[in-house]
């Protein structure tokens, strides 16, 4: 989401807005930020407290504090009409490993396929004798256990599709 306010065109804020995650279930952006009243009832009902308070006090979850559990706690404790049912996807994200991945720098590291439940995340032999990350998309469940484990913040959580 793009800040085009005085305050983030003033500040260059505009140009740098990293696309934002919201909580799972929440549908798409423009809904949420139509719906939501900035209560942070699902913020104080967040079991592991990725779901924090975000620009404008939207809710958005970060996963560099942890890891998303499915409970729906977030979505049970909304008082507003906005959370899809349980049973439907809860976002549309995966993960991507960057470039300053220690493993594409020739040391050995594993802690993202470790932290990996659905075990979508694998290493492979590779030439220069350090085994390399792959990421089997279609199993990734955007939990974002790997992006807290990662000890070099090498691993973004990025939208399937533009909402």
């Amino acid at each position: 989401m793009v800040d085009l306010t005085r305050r983030g065109v003033l500040t260059g804020a505009w140009r740098s807005a990293a696309p934002v995650v919201r909580p799972p279930w929440s549908g798409s952006e423009t809904q949420f930020i139509e719906l939501c009243t900035r209560c942070n009832a699902c913020v104080e009902s967040c079991e592991t407290a990725i779901i924090q308070p975000g620009a404008g006090g939207y809710p958005v979850v970060d996963f560099k504090r942890g890891e998303c559990t499915f409970c729906y706690a977030c979505a049970t404790a909304c008082p507003e009409p906005i959370f899809l049912p349980k049973h439907s996807q809860p976002w549309d994200i995966s993960i991507s490993i960057g470039q300053n991945c220690l493993a594409y720098l020739s040391i050995e590291c594993r802690r993202c396929q470790d932290s990996c439940e659905p075990e979508v995340i694998s290493f492979r032999p590779s030439m220069a004798g350090i085994y390399q990350p792959k990421v089997e998309t279609p199993g990734c469940t955007g939990c974002g256990a790997c992006v807290a484990g990662c000890p070099v913040s090498a691993i973004t959580v990025e939208h399937e599709h533009a909402q």
